[in-house]
């Protein structure tokens, strides 16, 4: 009976952690920062799509988190995801108050990995068999490339449609109309892009619905599985409405100038990248993606981005692994304590 609560308790936080995911989403930020559209109208369409994007696409990658990370020595426990799922939704909370977008990703894998540690100093598992160390291989190379192509990708394309722009002859009203066509494909690289979003940041919470499955506490292919799918993109969709206008107003508004065009050749990068990973089943940082896609674009223009926006991103990019792995740690023994 004990077990049962516990696995509300976990279901209950799993939920939960969908809205300070939806909370720290700034996909729509580039719509906000080119001045296509309000803020309001953004997080409301951002909503939409993100929910689509966790009912399509989130299996393969909460598969991943939710049971591939743990090694071979080790069997999954309600304990271990309560130790998961609180690190992460303190960390989440505590960041998103300063607006910083922050990794949910690098906070449950860093999590996972404070499990890992706690096993290992109690002599629960070996080195080698405490952790799938080929699965986090590929994770945390997901993390270093990631970033790379969106800024790469970002780069080129902002490059080819500056020759685009530069091509077009007359005057101010040209241009105009110009940067009216981009504003379109602006708008579809962004849907784009959320549904992806959707589908990877989703499984950080999904990942624990899988890791109950893995562990015989849920029941695979139940209709208690479908409905908490359904439930976890709705709350995912109402922390963006709700909480994640601050985040994107900030990565909006405080990086670059940017145009419809700039904003596209941003989007279009994040959009492929993030949706070849999820695709892929990796669990990335979309916002790590988007930043270095927009300092991508940047660069050709001659642009750098704020310096104490930038620096505060990347200080809470840095911090967040290890918190969340010292959160989790903390939080399991004193389960282990006390259960």
């Amino acid at each position: 009976m004990a077990v049962d609560w516990i696995v509300i308790t976990l279901l209950v936080l799993m939920v939960a952690l969908a809205f300070g995911i939806g909370a720290n989403d700034e996909t729509m930020a580039t719509l906000v920062g080119s001045r296509a559209i309000k803020v309001k109208t953004a997080v409301i369409l951002g909503a939409v799509f993100v929910f689509i994007g966790v009912l399509v696409l989130s299996k393969g990658v909460g598969d991943t988190v939710g049971r591939k990370l743990l090694g071979s020595d080790v069997n999954y426990t309600v304990y271990m995801m309560l130790a998961i799922l609180i690190s992460t939704s303190i960390w989440l909370v505590v960041a998103s108050k300063t607006g910083a977008p922050i990794s949910t990703t690098h906070s449950v894998v860093g999590s996972v990995v404070g499990i890992g540690i706690v096993l290992l100093i109690d002599g629960e598992a070996d080195i080698g068999g405490v952790l799938n160390w080929m699965q986090m291989g590929r994770v945390v190379l997901g993390w270093v490339i990631s970033p790379i192509l969106g800024f790469i990708g970002a780069y080129y394309f902002q490059l080819l449609i500056n020759k685009i722009i530069k091509s077009k002859k007359g005057g101010l009203d040209n241009l105009e109309n110009t940067e009216k066509g981009f504003l379109w494909f602006l708008i579809i690289a962004v849907s784009w892009t959320q549904i992806s979003r959707g589908g990877n940041d989703s499984a950080n919470a999904l990942g624990i619905m899988q890791g109950l499955i893995a562990s015989g506490d849920l029941i695979e292919g139940s209709s208690l599985v479908t409905f908490l799918l359904i439930l976890t993109g709705l709350v995912l969709a109402l922390g963006l409405i709700i909480v994640g206008k601050n985040v994107i107003e900030n990565v909006g508004n405080n990086l670059i100038e940017m145009r419809p065009s700039d904003a596209f050749s941003i989007q279009i990068s994040t959009s492929i990248v993030v949706f070849l990973a999820t695709i892929l089943s990796l669990p990335v940082s979309g916002s790590h993606i988007l930043i270095f896609a927009v300092i991508g674009a940047g660069k050709v223009k001659g642009e750098t981005p704020d310096k104490k926006s930038f620096r505060k991103m990347v200080i809470s990019w840095i911090l967040t692994f290890p918190i969340a792995a010292l959160l989790s740690a903390l939080c399991f023994v004193m389960f282990l304590g006390i259960f």
